[in-house]
């Protein structure tokens, strides 16, 4: 009996060896597998998810230099690629040349401006002297109209006086023929009348120049009125034609910014 268990024993002991041996070279080969699966995946249909950073550059142009190379590890702030600056530093020139022709343009400007708010000013010291000019002919007027009235008053009188010179003579004369006056009496008479007829022509004539100095002075009037209604005029128009900078310091502030 012992001899028939040994033998049993002993010829069942490869086969278990064997089943023992098949179950680790299984579970070798399926844990060699499901490393290299895991390590090397192969398939026909599958999707690979990684993740992604974008990157948006402020301006757009062609990249002339990349500085990092794949997969390798960057840091925040470091440079990636560089844009070509060419047409940038193109697009800055010209338009500081246009900043420099707008700043001649203003300075232009400015002196037309300063010269045309002296145009202005001459202008408006060309009113206050037409206003002189006015005040001091209407003036002239009142004194002329005045001297007017006071040679037509002496003009009044010199006919007065001679009115009466001469009716004297007429009344003396006829008393001569019958010796009621003497003969230098009348003579007298007839010398008062012509110097009286003498003293009313010359009354008569500071009446002609009394009345063409008023009307002088009435036309020098007019004339100052209108030398001030023209004053005001081009005062007016240099007013109206006084430039503004607004539109060129405008333009200037939205120049080229660095």
């Amino acid at each position: 009996m012992t001899i028939f268990d040994d033998a049993g024993r002993t010829s069942r002991s490869p086969e278990r060896w064997a089943s023992v041996g098949i179950i680790l070279v299984t579970l070798f080969l399926g844990t060699a597998v499901f490393w290299r699966a895991q390590r090397h995946p192969r398939t026909d249909d599958a999707e690979v998810f990684a993740n992604l950073i974008g990157m948006a550059p402020q301006v757009e142009g062609p990249i002339v230099e990349l500085k990092v190379r794949d997969n390798e590890l960057v840091r925040k702030g470091q440079l990636l690629f560089v844009i070509d600056p060419r047409p940038y530093q193109y697009a800055l020139e010209k338009a500081e040349s246009a900043q420099s022709v707008l700043e001649g343009q203003i300075s232009d400007e400015q002196r037309r401006i300063a010269a045309q708010v002296s145009e202005v000013s001459v202008a408006h010291a060309g009113i206050d002297t037409a206003q002189a000019d006015v005040g001091h002919w209407a003036a002239g007027i009142d004194q002329a109209e005045a001297d007017v009235s006071n040679a037509e008053r002496g003009v009044d009188k010199a006919k007065a006086e001679w009115q009466y010179a001469s009716n004297n003579r007429h009344r003396l004369e006829p008393l001569l023929e019958k010796q009621f006056v003497t003969v230098d009496q009348v003579d007298r008479a007839r010398s008062f009348e012509e110097a009286e007829a003498q003293s009313l022509k010359q009354a008569e004539s500071q009446l002609l120049v009394a009345k063409a100095a008023l009307k002088s002075a009435h036309a020098q009037y007019q004339r100052s009125v209108a030398s001030l209604e023209e004053s005001r005029a081009h005062h007016q128009q240099t007013l109206h034609s006084v430039l503004t900078l607004d539109p060129l310091v405008n333009s200037a502030a939205s120049g080229p910014q660095r």
